[in-house]
């Protein structure tokens, strides 16, 4: 096993989309990082940016942590879209840079990962903070237990940035006559089929009568009894923490629909995000039993405007309702989640 955590990260105290000191939450992320699981378990951990961190900025970083290495990409819209039907500004809000972003955890991060030879990798962004002691191995822990990706979270993802997305997924898996494991299980009226209630994954279910084991089972190639594709349910893994095996995305048939995502340039024109890609590439092709939801640690990943929380939030971990850094996330912000 040669497993790596990934970051994507700015050289700047104030960062052009939000305003953040990006270097700032970095290094705080890092500290965590460190204090709370790499200082015992040593892991690679590879900074990608844009060439604004030089020799010296990155030397203030690593801190004299040898496990952490910078490196260096480029951006750039792929030459096989149109750049005119891009705009610079996705309703007039978000710049390049934060569709950049999602393609390369969409689609490039794999191929790149595994020509370094990493066959495991844990994302964490700039702003993921991890507050509680992680005292074993996690990517240990997901071979184990035979598990190719690992969440910590789920939110809805709002509806604005993901018109269109379900419609392209079903017409993807029905024209390559692909069976879903659970994409068809999170569509809202069509989960009533048969009085059973499914949410993501199939979890959380609530069963009255005349049960059917799985919605996908029954609908599943009957092109004329699938779910409506506005019916999607938008709820996804909030994947600025996750765990997964690289050699799952590299897969054929996980790279072929990545690709065919990737040509029709939804991160770019529609502001479709990394959340809902890789969620829906999970939920087709990977069985449930080798998703794993990581509860037992205390995860904060929160967007912070003008003092106000905006999305995301703090996730505490089973026990710790009453850790400090809880509380004092509740107090400042009101509340510990905002999920639009």
């Amino acid at each position: 096993m040669n497993p790596c955590i990934v970051y994507l990260a700015q050289n700047t105290p104030k960062d052009p989309q939000y305003g953040r000191d990006s270097r700032g939450m970095l290094e705080k992320s890092l500290d965590l990082l460190f204090q709370n699981y790499n200082d015992a378990f040593q892991h690679d951990v590879l900074i990608f940016h844009e060439g604004d961190f030089d020799e010296s900025s990155q030397l203030e970083v690593k801190k004299g942590r040898s496990q952490i290495q910078f490196r260096e990409i480029n951006f750039a819209i792929p030459e096989f879209l149109n750049p005119r039907e891009i705009p610079e500004k996705w309703d007039g809000i978000y710049g390049i840079g934060q569709r950049h972003m999602a393609r390369f955890f969409c689609y490039s991060i794999f191929p790149i990962l595994n020509a370094l030879g990493y066959d495991w990798y844990m994302r964490l962004d700039d702003d993921s903070f991890i507050h509680t002691k992680i005292n074993y191995n996690l990517f240990e822990f997901m071979a184990a237990n035979q598990c190719d990706y690992g969440y910590r979270a789920i939110l809805k993802e709002p509806l604005r940035p993901t018109y269109g997305f379900s419609e392209m997924v079903l017409a993807y898996i029905k024209a390559e006559r692909i069976k879903p494991v659970s994409f068809l299980e999170n569509f809202d009226h069509s989960l009533t089929l048969n009085n059973e209630y499914f949410s993501l994954k199939g979890r959380l279910k609530k069963r009255v009568t005349n049960v059917i084991d799985r919605l996908s089972e029954k609908l599943n190639h009957d092109l004329n009894n699938w779910p409506r594709a506005t019916e999607w349910n938008r709820q996804t893994y909030y994947n600025n923490f996750h765990i997964t095996r690289v050699g799952f995305w590299m897969t054929p048939e996980v790279q072929s629909f990545l690709s065919y995502f990737d040509r029709v340039g939804g991160n770019y024109k529609y502001r479709w995000s990394d959340h809902i890609v890789q969620t829906a590439a999970v939920q087709i092709f990977m069985p449930d039993h080798r998703i794993h939801h990581f509860q037992d640690f205390t995860y904060e990943h929160a967007t912070i405007k003008e003092g106000k929380l905006e999305w995301g939030g703090i996730f505490p971990g089973t026990d710790d309702n009453e850790l400090l850094a809880v509380n004092d996330f509740k107090k400042q912000y009101g509340k510990l989640l905002c999920n639009r």
